[in-house]
Parts: C-alpha cells; sequence; structure tokens
C-alpha cells in the first residue's frame, strides 16, 4: 500500500490549493490507511489534520517539508513524541534562522525523525549526523529514478518514493504555479 509522505496543505502558504479535510476525503476516497502532512516549515494545520484524520480513520503523520534559503531541502516525517518535539524545536530555529545548515539542526534535533532527502549535497552533509535507518534518499517529481538510485547505491540508503503533493485535481496545478508566481513576484507560469 502506497503512503503519501509529501503532502501540503493550503496551510502551506502560497503553495498549497487543497485543505487538509480535502486531503483526507481524497485519502480515504482511495482507502489510503495513512497520509502524512508535510507543509512548508512549519506544522500549520496540523491539529486540524489529525482531527479530520481521525473522523476518517486514517493514521495521521506528522512532518515538514523544510527548505532552508540556501535551497537545502528535506522532508521530515515524526517517529514518536520525542521526535515531535525535535521537529517542533527545529522548526523554531529555521524561522530563527532560514539560513542555517540543515545538518547542524538535525545533530541536534534528529532524534525521533525519519529524514528524506534528494539532493546529493544534503545527504553527504545528514550520512554522518542521521542513522541510515532514519535516512532516505526520496525520489520524487522532477528527480530522474536513476539518479536517485544511484544516490541510494552510492550512499547505502534505502529509496522512498513521494508525491511531492500540493493539488488534488490536474485543474488546481494551475492555481498552485500561480500561487508560486505570487509568492515569488514573477509572471512566469510553468
Amino acid at each position: 500500500m502506497f503512503t503519501h509522505l509529501n503532502v501540503h496543505s493550503t496551510y502551506s502558504k502560497m503553495r498549497g490549493t487543497a485543505s487538509p479535510s480535502e486531503l483526507i476525503a481524497r485519502a480515504k476516497e482511495f482507502c489510503q490507511t495513512h497520509l502524512a502532512l508535510t507543509e512548508v516549515n512549519g506544522i500549520w494545520g496540523f491539529i486540524h489534520f489529525v482531527q479530520r484524520a481521525k473522523d476518517e480513520c486514517i493514521n495521521p503523520i506528522a512532518g515538514s517539508n523544510v527548505i532552508m534559503d540556501n535551497t537545502d531541502e528535506v522532508v521530515l516525517l515524526v517517529e514518536n513524541q520525542q521526535g515531535y518535539e525535535n521537529l517542533c524545536r527545529l522548526l523554531t530555529e529555521v524561522h530563527y534562522d532560514a539560513n542555517g545548515n540543515i545538518a547542524r539542526l538535525l545533530e541536534r534535533y534528529g532524534e525521533g525523525l525519519f529524514v528524506l532527502a534528494y539532493q546529493e549535497r544534503v545527504i553527504e552533509r545528514l550520512i554522518n549526523v542521521i542513522p541510515k535507518t532514519n535516512l532516505f534518499v526520496e525520489l520524487r517529481c522532477g528527480i530522474e529514478e536513476r539518479k536517485a538510485q544511484a544516490l541510494s547505491m552510492k550512499y547505502k540508503l534505502e529509496m522512498v518514493a513521494t508525491g511531492d503533493v500540493y493539488f488534488l485535481n490536474p485543474d488546481d496545478y494551475r492555481s498552485h504555479m500561480i500561487l508560486v508566481a505570487i509568492d515569488k513576484n514573477t509572471t512566469g507560469i510553468c
């Protein structure tokens, strides 16, 4: 059974187009038993998400898609209570210093977190910080499968496929791209 591990709602400012309730409803429609909510640099909307997930008998997974100003990016998923507390602390640090070093932050706050990364420079810095049982190569849209496989083999890490979900329907793509363009103060829409 596939579980979406990189999902954003309208709480991911200027990116997501679906509410937590709509995400849960779609997961239920596809008979999914688990669903992660990974807002950008936060856990915005997670309480609403948990409440709705419980109503629909879906197991919610807490997480965040952490994007640093220097373009380093990871998906963090909570393993346990310690991980949730560490995620909250790490996100506070990210908001305090978005130019910070994700490896240093995870060195301090990595316990109880699963880390998904697709950038080799990030994996190189994390390989000696995060146990291999908690560090994964992320295969997501826009990343060539053979590149992810090569990283997986090179660093002896498991590979995890994610959807990097920002919208539910193909028709919502344009709305998502308009939000991104507004956020980046550009006129170009892919």
